[in-house]
């Protein structure tokens, strides 16, 4: 789940008022009150085609906490069940995101869960005024979510091990950290309900060691699965323990809790694929319940129409994407945007404007996410325009300039050309591979003649760099690092943490704000900023 930051607590899916905490591949969160006054967390259980597309493919079906009652009765009860274990397994270190109810949302026709709120914030990202995010993530992979793993397995509850990170990148953003009164901190598993099945971990051995093995002792992928006998021995082996941390009373309704998700559990499971598809489709108001037992009879048929209405989505996702962007083409005023460029290439002062707007912007969205403190963020805009490298910043906006005209290259006119006959498919694959690469060579291939002729330094570290693919439009922001003799070249490394954060958020599949994919992403300038950092010590 991605937190978002208070700037995006406006926009939620239609007809839903309350402010928008949060957003996954299989859910939207929002900040929500139930009739005793207690602040809650409501997610709606919502999939996006991708992610649609996987959960048929091996559940047969849509999310099934979207349409099973039977699911998402069985999610809020393994949460009941896990927020006595996980106090007795790590006291007051971590806790559980308590379930509370569930209902059925009428506008979006899905369930929804509704959950204890925790006012938390997620691991801190790197940048230059603070190094201590390696120490948070840390903490939290190696004493919170790897001994909650093996507990968890212990315990039986096989499938929740994707939701606290076995080999799953994207778990981490299922973790917050709370402020407590005291000043001491304590983290929160707030989300334990999963999007996919568990079959794509970004660390491929525990896909052998672990999750395929489970995956075939189970009989299907698994998907929040809890071994239900397991959970039973495992309390009643651990009950002197239990009652002594927990409580008598505390024991007997993890029993009771335990039994009933076993029910409800099965209920679920033990539903045909078919009927998965047919029930899913029932409780959208897709079809009747007389289509229902139609289709129930004619397997045939009915794959046959979810086949149709399958190409019809394609084409017409295809068709608005295409009509979107001739409305924009329609929309650009041309000769307004030619005057730009013509300023552009030609005004360094207006180049630098456009560069420091770009990262008044960032540091803007750093501070909206809470990863950036008010002081920090005006230290960083208090170097604006003031630091040594300052023509490479505007180097760097003119990299940023021609990442449009590039794309444009790359996805408009290159296919145009490629449908009229005048290149071939090598081409236009090299075209797609190589233009922004080539964009960036061959401005900072200019910029290095002209440098050259002058008897200026010369941007070769921005030329090299340019040439790779993603990372190359931190050029720039690298080569200020490289080249800059201050002591404190702040924004250049910010932008240099805040590109490569980027790149880890837009990672496909194990990418996402707040996971430990865009966290690794973000501490690779440490090989840049510590180096240099190291060489000025020594000079």
């Amino acid at each position: 789940m991605t937190r978002l930051s208070a700037a995006d607590h406006t926009a939620g899916p239609a007809g839903l008022a309350d402010p928008l905490l949060g957003s996954g591949r299989s859910a939207y969160v929002f900040k929500s009150a139930d009739e005793r006054g207690r602040t809650t967390a409501r997610k709606v259980f919502e999939s996006d085609a991708l992610t649609k597309a996987v959960q048929y493919l091996f559940l047969g079906a849509p999310n099934p906490y979207a349409w099973c009652e039977h699911a998402v009765q069985a999610a809020i009860l393994r949460r009941r069940i896990l927020a006595p274990l996980v106090s007795h397994w790590f006291g007051d270190r971590l806790r559980v995101s308590e379930g509370w109810s569930v209902d059925w949302n009428a506008e979006h026709q899905a369930w929804q869960l509704h959950t204890e709120f925790v006012d938390g914030s997620p691991p801190t990202l790197h940048h230059p005024m603070n190094r201590r995010g390696a120490e948070e993530v840390n903490e939290l992979r190696h004493e919170i979510m790897r001994p909650l793993q093996q507990r968890l397995i212990e315990a039986g509850f096989d499938g929740a091990v994707w939701q606290a990170g076995l080999g799953n990148p994207v778990a981490l953003a299922n973790f917050l950290k709370e402020e407590l009164p005291d000043g001491r901190r304590r983290w929160a598993w707030i989300d334990l309900e999963s999007g996919v099945p568990a079959l794509f971990p970004a660390h491929l051995p525990s896909l052998w060691r672990f999750y395929l093995p489970r995956a075939f002792r189970y009989g299907r992928p698994l998907f929040d699965d809890v071994n239900s006998l397991r959970l039973e021995i495992w309390i009643d082996e651990q009950r002197a323990d239990l009652v002594e941390s927990l409580g008598a009373a505390a024991v007997e309704g993890l029993e009771r809790d335990a039994a009933a998700l076993a029910y409800h559990q099965e209920s679920w499971r033990s539903m045909p694929r078919l009927m998965r598809s047919l029930r899913s489709q029932l409780a959208k108001g897709k079809i009747t319940v007389a289509q229902l037992e139609h289709y129930g009879r004619s397997p045939l048929r009915w794959y046959a129409r979810e086949a149709r209405r399958a190409a019809r989505g394609l084409a017409r996702r295809a068709w608005n994407k295409v009509a979107q962007a001739g409305r924009w083409l329609a929309r650009v005023p041309w000769r307004r945007v030619g005057r730009g460029l013509v300023t552009y290439l030609s005004s360094h002062r207006f180049r630098m404007r456009l560069a420091e707007r770009f990262v008044e912007g960032r540091i803007a969205f750093w501070k909206a996410r809470g990863q950036l403190l008010p002081d920090e963020a005006a230290t960083l805009r208090g170097h604006l325009g003031r630091e040594e490298s300052s023509t490479y910043l505007a180097d760097f906006g003119v990299h940023l300039a021609i990442k449009p005209l590039v794309k444009i290259i790359e996805y408009l006119v290159a296919p145009a050309m490629y449908a009229a006959g005048y290149i071939d498919e090598w081409t236009l694959g090299i075209i797609w591979m190589t233009g922004g690469a080539v964009g960036r060579t061959l401005y900072t291939g200019g910029r290095t003649i002209q440098n050259l002729l002058r008897g200026r330094e010369l941007p070769t570290t921005a030329l090299l760099v340019g040439l790779l693919p993603v990372v190359g439009n931190l050029a720039f922001p690298i080569q200020i690092v490289r080249s800059s003799h201050e002591q404190e070249d702040l924004l250049a490394q910010f932008l240099l943490y805040d590109g490569c954060s980027v790149i880890g958020r837009r990672l496909p599949i194990w990418g996402g704000a707040d996971t430990l994919t865009e966290h690794v992403f973000n501490h690779l300038p440490d090989l840049i900023v510590r180096g240099r950092e190291q060489v000025r010590a020594e000079t």
